[in-house]
């Protein structure tokens, strides 16, 4: 079954059924978020065996783990993703 991130405050929940996912404003990112602070761009997830990792793709307002800004991370169930 593929991992799902949960969406706490507002946007849809993202399903990890691909390889890769890209994520952003622009129509033809894999999963869009349609908020200003989203970058066109803003990020991509890509499942490693158990885990997911994410990369920041040079967005304005960055990606957060667990409150901690990064450039790339492991996201472990319980984690908490900020994008924006």
């Amino acid at each position: 079954m593929p991992a799902r991130l949960v969406a706490l405050d507002e946007g849809p929940d993202i399903l990890l059924d691909r390889p890769m996912i890209v994520v952003g404003r622009h129509p033809q990112c894999d999963a869009r978020l349609d908020s200003l602070r989203v970058s066109r761009h803003h990020c991509c997830m890509i499942q490693d065996k158990d885990e997911v990792v994410v990369r920041d793709l040079g967005s304005t307002n960055g990606i957060r783990i667990n409150g901690q800004r990064v450039e790339m991370g492991r996201l472990r169930s319980g984690d908490e993703l900020s994008i924006a």
